[in-house]
């Protein structure tokens, strides 16, 4: 098993979408029987019900506290918007939130941010408005991540809409980029160790 890229708390906050990732995730904590409170963001999209519907009931049966958001007013329909409406109803927490993402994840970063001139790796921890923001599975594949998982999860139909940028980037981009070099994920790996020490 791939080693954890940072240490994780016994008392966390999961930012769980109810997608597979997130889900494996908490399968990972709770097997480690650490105390997990769940975050959910509703964005108000198609899917956003069934998603909450979802989270809310593994919430009851793993009897595990839940905090839901929602937009206040309606926000624009952009991965950005989006993005800083959940980061502000994560900074909420009281405890540091752990985040699904995963290699497969830094690689589509990697490539994205290399495409507007900037490279960069995603943060494996940072502060965001006073909350502790981790990524402790940057190490793990989405394969190696997703075998952790023993309570299901749902598909969010956003993630085959590719006018977004990283669905663009996941669908097209990384497959071919996969061919270019098959050592891609190992290559991202690779940078985080030289920059994490």
């Amino acid at each position: 098993m791939p080693r954890l890229a940072c240490k994780i708390p016994n008392e966390v906050a999961l930012a769980c979408s109810g997608g597979y990732d997130s889900m494996s995730v908490l399968s990972f904590l709770l097997r480690g029987r650490r105390r997990v409170e769940l975050l959910h963001y509703n964005h108000g999209t198609p899917g956003s019900k069934e998603a909450e519907d979802f989270v809310t009931e593994v919430a009851e049966n793993c009897g595990l506290k839940l905090r839901v958001g929602r937009p206040a007013e309606e926000i624009k329909s952009t991965e950005q918007a989006w993005r800083n409406a959940r980061y502000h109803f994560f900074s909420k927490s009281k405890l540091p939130v752990v985040m699904a993402h995963h290699l497969n994840d830094a690689a589509e970063w990697w490539i994205f941010s290399s495409l507007r001139g900037r490279p960069s790796l995603m943060p494996i921890s940072r502060m965001h408005e006073g909350v502790k923001i981790i990524r402790p599975f940057m190490y793990f594949s989405k394969d190696q991540l997703l075998n952790h998982n023993t309570l299901g999860g749902i598909n969010d139909p956003s993630n085959s809409d590719v006018s977004f940028s990283r669905n663009r980037i996941r669908k097209n981009v990384m497959p071919e980029a996969l061919k270019v070099n098959p050592g891609l994920l190992k290559t991202i790996s690779n940078m985080y160790e030289r920059s994490h020490g």
